[in-house]
């Protein structure tokens, strides 16, 4: 995120670290040649002790800016994606494990190559480079003269039907990463880190270096190490990622500053958020939504749910949610039907949901949220990320460990949880209507003893009802909001004998 939008196939791609890693390209001239060719000379000892080691080192001595790539044209964003990797080409195709890795070339718009490596046994062998690897189409071909490495990488396993390989992680871009869940498509990304996310002049940290181990026969996991380096930090990055009906990321990683850093953004992710019911279009669209996520969740330190509902602003707003040891937080797709949005293309009731879930006490900080306004459906115009209350010194060690839960909606619920907002104008011209949909096993007892607990910052409720949803486990709230500021901040719960009996609607309200 930027405070100029992110185009979400225009994400920087990583730098090349050659000066401290030298990528040794080569591959092998025998035409019998099944698989990327790994340098048999250059073998350097891989740990996650001597990658901490090297992020330490390299945030020890001043940033260097790496040479500018070379500038590759001549292929346009659906040219690019016509570029196919050789399936015979795939690492890890004569083995066992379910698991191959596919790789990039440096072009479009991710013209910086980066080196990568496979990992056997300890030993780190650098994946040797050639365009034979791919499958250019013909008028293109002279474009690939060019290229001297790989921009990134994907991961592939059986994740919809034994035997088929799906892509179920892809790494390319910065320090951008993505993944996706069963019968899903990809919709938001995630980050290494953020640095002033949603702010002028905010810093993209890059991952540097890839580190691929191989698995082992019958293992469920495949592991990634990254090297990470920024005007502000170094790091070392290592992800264990378990394909299943979602599919998980163990993270680790360990962050150097250089500075003293104020802005760090942990956790980070991406999303759009063009419009919906509650936020429609300003143009002619004969869609109903259109959106990779629709609401902010988070899980406080104290048990509190929280539903926030995206929104595409008129202009760039931050928002922000103090906590301390958060239990979880994430971007959320609730939208899950086709008639929710009306797309027979973009399909974004297959979207992803992404949650984060600390496997450790993260101390006091805030889940920040950055909202963009765009037009445009390419635009990754929402980010949000972690920010820790105490900044991180120059010269300290920072660690961190969470898990990413990429798929269907999944962590612990309160009773009724929100599945709808509408805005709207209310019969009084000066007043605004608003209906919050709730849905849970609490409210299969009918509605007897329930309260609406609604607060207001910045302007007064006019009216209120709370109704049941016929032959549902549902309710409505609905009210009247007569604005007295610019920016009105609401807060809704039902409560039943003085207990929640569902999760926290917060809403931003903007003239």
């Amino acid at each position: 995120m930027v405070s100029s939008l992110v185009n979400r196939r225009a994400a920087l791609g990583g730098l090349s670290l050659s000066a401290v890693l030298a990528l040794a390209p080569r591959w092998a001239a025998a035409a019998s040649a099944q698989t990327p060719v790994v340098d048999e000379v250059v073998r350097q000892p891989f740990s996650v002790e001597g990658l901490r080691d090297k992020a330490k080192a390299l945030a020890a001595a001043p940033y260097v800016k790496p040479p500018a790539p070379p500038t590759i044209t001549g292929l346009t964003y659906d040219e690019y994606f016509r570029i196919r990797f050789r399936p015979e080409a795939d690492l890890w195709n004569d083995r066992q494990p379910p698991f191959r890795a596919e790789f990039f070339p440096p072009a479009w718009l991710y013209p910086r190559p980066l080196p990568i490596f496979e990992v056997v046994a300890g030993l780190a062998r650098p994946i040797a480079f050639d365009p034979a690897m791919f499958d250019i189409p013909g008028e293109h071909a002279d474009v690939a003269k060019s290229w001297n490495g790989f921009s990134g990488f994907r991961l592939l396993w059986p994740l919809n039907e034994p035997g088929k390989m799906d892509e179920v992680a892809v790494f390319q871009g910065a320090s951008y990463f993505r993944s996706l869940g069963r019968g899903q498509r990809y919709g938001l990304s995630a980050r290494g880190l953020a640095i002033g996310a949603g702010e002028p002049n905010e810093e993209f940290p890059d991952f540097t270096a890839f580190w691929l181990e191989r698995p082992d026969a019958g293992n469920d996991a495949v592991v990634v190490h990254a090297l990470m380096d920024s005007p502000s930090c170094a790091g070392a990055y290592s992800f264990t990622i378990r394909p299943g009906d979602n599919v998980v990321f163990d993270v680790i990683a360990s962050i150097f500053p250089r500075t003293t850093m104020t802005k760090a953004g942990a956790a980070a992710m991406s999303s759009m958020f063009l419009f919906n019911v509650a936020d429609p279009s300003p143009l002619q669209d004969y869609r109903t939504a259109v959106h990779d996520s629709d609401g902010l969740a988070i899980w406080t330190g104290e048990g509190e749910h929280i539903w926030r509902p995206l929104q595409n602003p008129k202009a760039h707003r931050l928002s922000n949610y103090p906590d301390k040891d958060p239990k979880g937080f994430g971007l959320i797709q609730r939208a899950s039907s086709l008639e929710d949005f009306g797309d027979l293309q973009a399909r974004y009731d297959l979207r992803p949901s992404l949650w984060v879930e600390p496997l450790d006490a993260w101390g006091e900080g805030a889940v920040h949220l950055a909202e963009l306004a765009t037009t445009k459906e390419t635009d990754d115009n929402i980010a949000i990320f972690w920010r820790p209350k105490a900044a991180w010194e120059a010269g300290s060690q920072v660690d961190l460990r969470y898990r990413l839960h990429w798929g269907q909606e999944r962590f612990a619920t309160p009773d009724a949880r929100v599945f709808r907002t509408r805005t709207g104008a209310d019969a009084q011209a000066d007043v605004r209507l608003f209906t919050v949909d709730l849905q849970g096993g609490a409210l299969a007892e009918g509605l007897d003893g329930v309260v609406v607990d609604l607060k207001v910052d910045g302007g007064e409720i006019v009216w209120k009802d709370l109704a049941p949803y016929p032959d549902e486990a549902a309710a409505r709230v609905a009210f009247g909001l007569r604005p007295k500021a610019a920016n009105v901040d609401l807060t809704l719960r039902l409560t039943r004998g003085g207990q929640a009996i569902s999760e926290t609607w917060r809403y931003l309200w903007t003239a």
